[in-house]
This record gives structure tokens, C-alpha cells and sequence, in this order.
């Protein structure tokens, strides 16, 4: 029987800050680029703020009119990814079948041979007393029973759910608990009066396969609790790319081309760090009626110079964007990505 943690580290964005700044400890805090006049999203809120309505990918304007006394301070990711890697580097010391799916989440399989709970509350300790982060951690037999509960009881959570015992735990639970139960799916699972996860496992499996082909078996087996995916530890990024919406509609040129060189060199950093290079350069254009453009071009040898990139982005750019149409966004992206190592190979041949 497999023994998976997964490990959510509460508010993560927000409660960096507060270590950092003690003052901001209790009170609403919401991490967001722009202002409340403009047009910046909620990257993440406090659990203060969260009381208020404020969640994360909300428009910043509403987050200030639901909780208008919150604080609200600009994201500092290069402070995060330490912070996050400071995590994993504990988890690592667990087991060398460590998952991370985003900055603030991952997956540890604990060998069968050894208490997966134990485990599980050394971890938790360990970052709050080591790094000063709290965190929730469910322990269950698969990936899904594991992500779900771990939702179940943040913040500051840990549950262990036995193995046999998935189905009966998960029952209780709204079906948009259920990954992948959006809302299109919620509807048409209205017909059988679906509201919890147990109610969707007395659905026969047969039912929701005519309803919905293959992912109507995604579903049967998930609402019984059954998951045999493999903890990924290694996944390639298929891109890394950084966009940013203009307070205003503009049309200034030296803005546009100030913003479109630091965004290069921020995408640069991030392919330095992960050991990437490009051979594709993306640049994203959308205007104030939201019509979006891309445009790119191919490289003979891939990069991870920001020079390089920018260069490249300011080439398509001055193509394709005339500043009489004013920009709502703009967005630059390194595509078809290798190892920079054999980059390096390639131009040294070339």
C-alpha cells in the first residue's frame, strides 16, 4: 500500500510577508501587483482578509471594496522561491519521491515500511519551528484522497486518512471538493441529484461513462477514492513566461519597451535558475478591447541570455504593435525549452 503526504503551505504569499514584516501579523493582508483604482489581481490573501470574501485571482478593485482596511503589498517572487525551496529541501530529506505541483504545494511518498504519520508531524513541526511557515499535511494511500483532505482541513491542518477508508471520508464532502468537478460538470451531474462525493459514488460507473466517455470513469473511481498516479519528481517546464496589465490603456512607446526589457530579463533569471534555455521567443499583445496577438520567432541556437531575449521581444515588438492602438497588456514568453548544457553543446558545433 502506498503512503503519499501532501503538503499545502497555508496562505503562502501572505504569511511570507508577515515573517518578514511583524507588524502585519493579524491584520488583513492581501499580496497584489497594482492598486485598488487599477486593474491588479489578488495573488493571494491572509486569513483575515479570506473572512471578508478575498480570494486569490480576484480582481483587486473588488478585494478592496469587500475588505476596504486591508493592506495590500506588491508580491516579491524571488523572496517566495526561496522560502519554497527552503521546503522542499526538508521534504527531500524524507524521501527522494518528492513532487512539487506549484511554489506552495507537493507530493512526498513515504516508504511502506516506514509511519507515514510520524513522518508527516516531523514535517509540519519542522517548518514552522525551522523556517516559520505553517502548513497542512493529509497522509493517505493515492495523490487525490491526499490533495483533497489536505483541502478539507486548512489551515494549519493534518489529517490521516487509512487506507480502506477513502471512500467513506471522502461521502461527506461538497462535489466541487472533487478535482476536475467544475461547474459545466456539476450540471450535468444535477440529472442524479449529485451534491456530495458520496452521492456521485452511488452513480454506476456505467451511467457516467455514456454520460461523459472516459472521464466519466475518471469520476467513478475518483468518488470511491481511487488514484494510481505516480508521484512525478522531475517535470520538465514546457515554458516560462511573465505578462503585466497597465494600470491605464497606453500608448507610450518607452514605457512599453522599459516594461518588455525587464520582463525579458526576469524570464531570463527564471530559465538561469531552472537550468533551461529557449529556442522560441513569445511576445503576448492585448489591447483595450481584449483582442489578444501573439507573435514569435525561432532562434538557430536556444538562449538564456536576457540581452538576447529582449532584443528579440523589441524586434517583434516595433513589427507588430503600432502605439496608435493602446495596450491593455503585454507579455514575453520563452518557448521549445532544453537543458542549456547541450544548448551550449550545439552552439560550440555551430
Amino acid at each position: 500500500m502506498r503512503q503519499i503526504i501532501h503538503l499545502d503551505l497555508d496562505a503562502f504569499f501572505a504569511s511570507v510577508e508577515t515573517l518578514l514584516n511583524p507588524e502585519l501579523r493579524g491584520k488583513p493582508l492581501i499580496v497584489a501587483m497594482g492598486n485598488p483604482q487599477g486593474r491588479g489581481v489578488v495573488s493571494t490573501a491572509s486569513y483575515e482578509a479570506r473572512r471578508f470574501g478575498v480570494h486569490s485571482a480576484m480582481p483587486l478593485r473588488a478585494a478592496a471594496r469587500l475588505c476596504p482596511q486591508a493592506i495590500i503589498v506588491p508580491p516579491r517572487h524571488r523572496v517566495y522561491s526561496e522560502y519554497s525551496q527552503r521546503v522542499m529541501n526538508v521534504l527531500h530529506e524524507y524521501s527522494p519521491l518528492v513532487g512539487q505541483v506549484s511554489i506552495d504545494e507537493a507530493y512526498v511518498e513515504i516508504p511502506a515500511e516506514q509511519d507515514a504519520a510520524r513522518i508527516a508531524r516531523e514535517i509540519q513541526q519542522r517548518i514552522k519551528t525551522e523556517i516559520e511557515l505553517d502548513c497542512t499535511l493529509a497522509v493517505a494511500s493515492n495523490k487525490l484522497v491526499a490533495k483533497i483532505a489536505c483541502n478539507a482541513v486548512k489551515p494549519r491542518g493534518f489529517v490521516v486518512v487509512p487506507p480502506g477508508a477513502e471512500a467513506q471520508f471522502l461521502a461527506p464532502l461538497p462535489i466541487e471538493e472533487l478535482p476536475g468537478a467544475g461547474k459545466v460538470t456539476r450540471a450535468k451531474l444535477a440529472r442524479w441529484n449529485v451534491k456530495t462525493i458520496g452521492d456521485l459514488a452511488r452513480v454506476s460507473a456505467e451511467e457516467l461513462r455514456t454520460e461523459f466517455g472516459k472521464w466519466g470513469s475518471y469520476l467513478h473511481e475518483g468518488a470511491l477514492g481511487r488514484d494510481d498516479s505516480p508521484v512525478v519528481t522531475e517535470s520538465k517546464p514546457k515554458s516560462v513566461s511573465q505578462e503585466n496589465t497597465f494600470e491605464r490603456d497606453t500608448r507610450d512607446v518607452a514605457q512599453v519597451e522599459k516594461l518588455l526589457a525587464e520582463m525579458s530579463a526576469g524570464v531570463a533569471r527564471d530559465l538561469k535558475r531552472e537550468g533551461y534555455a529557449a529556442r522560441t521567443i513569445v511576445l503576448k499583445l492585448r489591447y483595450g478591447d481584449f483582442t489578444t496577438l501573439t507573435r514569435q520567432t525561432t532562434l538557430r541556437v536556444p538562449t538564456d541570455d536576457g540581452d538576447e531575449m529582449r532584443a528579440c521581444a523589441l524586434q517583434l515588438l516595433r513589427q507588430h504593435w503600432s502605439p496608435r492602438r493602446a495596450l491593455r497588456l503585454i507579455g514575453v514568453g520563452a518557448h521549445n525549452l532544453s537543458e542549456a548544457s547541450s544548448a551550449r553543446q550545439l552552439e560550440f558545433r555551430m
